[in-house]
């Protein structure tokens, strides 16, 4: 009559793979000033700041000072 409800358990490497996402997530909008850029773009990366001006805003929005 009453059904039983059953935990899922994520395996390890799933977890690891989200807290991994995760912070490079959180680095990208918050830290990045052309560094993950640099490793395909070398030294222009840095002035470009591509990905810096790409998410601006949201670093502003999310409370992140950047300059």
């Amino acid at each position: 009559m009453f059904q039983t409800l059953s935990v899922v358990r994520p395996q390890p490497w799933v977890l690891i793979g989200l807290v991994v996402l995760s912070l490079f997530t959180w680095y990208t909008l918050a830290f990045d000033q052309g560094w993950l850029l640099s490793w395909v773009q070398g030294a222009h990366a840095f002035d470009a700041n591509f990905i810096h001006e790409l998410i601006h805003d949201t670093r502003h929005a999310a409370g992140f000072p950047c300059h």
